[in-house]
């Protein structure tokens, strides 16, 4: 059986956010209401297996490896996670910092509705929050960090930037957040992440749509593949049914040696009820002119109740691949609902495929190319 503190929902984690009022007679409210929390950009599966791994993400960090597995919970979903929880773990690198910094309160203002939070030691570097407003409704942020012991204001590097134009509710609202790991690395060479993370989301009504872009990202080097392309996913509310794309490197089952295939994965989860992947794979063992496709369907209880691996040449239509001996488990009418019951559908084989999945509430704004602060 799947153990439910395998879920990516980063549960405690998500309540992870800034509080604003009055600091050092600055009353800093409407800036704080339009900094990121980690709900708003978080990247989410099942919202009914949250708390125990999401305390540990704050806690520990990203500490996720394949080897933990075990083999308990269905194979897409579970790789999967990984790469999602990858993602939400740079995403905690940066929120934490701003979250500490703000709610410390002493904010400096500035000329030009400019609010600066900080400098302030952390465990691992000296960091400094500063937000400007726009527009009534409109803010742009960035976080900078310098080495520990250095008082250089020219040794910060921007690790975080993002820009906020306010919704309906604080932390809400249609903005980007970029993260750059290697900015980080290089003032806290302990860091064990490297590469780039830029986001874009829209929210409305409980709703969330997500986009992001990750150049050769990894939170963690010794456990984690670095990782080019794009990200999606979205959450309705008051369903809490979510969608997500990811992809990543991992051996397949059912493959001929340990190597590692590139695979694309879409996963739905349907609260109460259960989830579903497709994924389409090539590389690795999969021979040179052929792909893999599969789909796999689990109760609500993480049960893996059908799973197949199909080989596909470039000519073929899905329903007339060559099953994949070993590959199926179950049958598809023990699927617990008609809508996870489908043929395979696969996902995009473009990593860099941007475009939402299907039912997506929003469109958010487009993934900025780089981490670049608009102030």
């Amino acid at each position: 059986m799947m153990r439910m503190s395998k879920s990516v929902m980063l549960g405690a984690a998500l309540v992870l956010a800034a509080c604003g009022g009055k600091n050092d007679g600055v009353d800093d409210t409407e800036y704080v209401e339009a900094t990121p929390d980690l709900s708003g950009t978080a990247l989410e599966i099942n919202g009914e297996a949250a708390a125990e791994e999401g305390a540990a993400l704050i806690a520990e960090g990203f500490a996720a490896r394949e080897d933990e597995l075990n083999g308990q919970g269905p194979e897409f979903l579970e790789k999967a996670r990984l790469q999602v929880r990858a993602l939400n773990s740079a995403l905690k690198e940066a929120i934490t910092p701003i979250v500490e910094l703000v709610n410390r309160g002493g904010a400096a203002a500035q000329p030009g509705d400019v609010l600066v939070y900080g400098p302030v030691d952390r465990a691992n570097a000296t960091f400094k929050f500063t937000i400007k407003k726009v527009t009534r409704q409109s803010f742009v942020w960035k976080l900078e960090a310098r080495p520990l012991g250095n008082t250089d204001d020219a040794a910060y590097r921007i690790v975080a930037a993002g820009r906020l134009a306010k919704g309906e509710a604080a932390h809400r609202g249609r903005g980007t957040i970029g993260v750059n790991l290697d900015n980080l690395k290089a003032v806290a060479q302990e860091f064990p992440g490297q590469g780039k993370l830029m986001a874009s989301f829209a929210h409305s009504g409980g709703d969330k749509t997500l986009a992001y872009r990750l150049v050769g990202f990894t939170p963690n080097m010794a456990n984690h593949e670095p990782v080019t392309g794009a990200f999606v996913g979205h959450r309705r509310m008051p369903s809490g049914a979510t969608r997500i794309r990811v992809h990543g490197q991992y051996n397949l089952r059912n493959t001929e040696t340990s190597q590692k295939e590139n695979v694309i994965a879409a996963i739905r989860w349907v609260p109460g009820i259960g989830g579903r992947a497709d994924v389409i794979a090539s590389g690795g063992d999969i021979a040179v002119g052929t792909y893999f496709i599969g789909t796999a369907c689990w109760d609500r209880q993480e049960m893996e109740r059908f799973r197949v691996l199909r080989q596909c040449t470039r000519d073929q239509r899905p329903a007339d691949c060559t099953v994949v001996p070993g590959s199926v488990v179950g049958t598809r009418e023990a699927c617990p609902a008609a809508e996870l019951r489908d043929d395979i559908t696969p996902p995009s084989e473009r990593p860099d495929d941007i475009s939402q999945e299907p039912d997506a509430p929003a469109e958010p704004e487009p993934v900025p190319g780089d981490v670049t602060p608009e102030l």
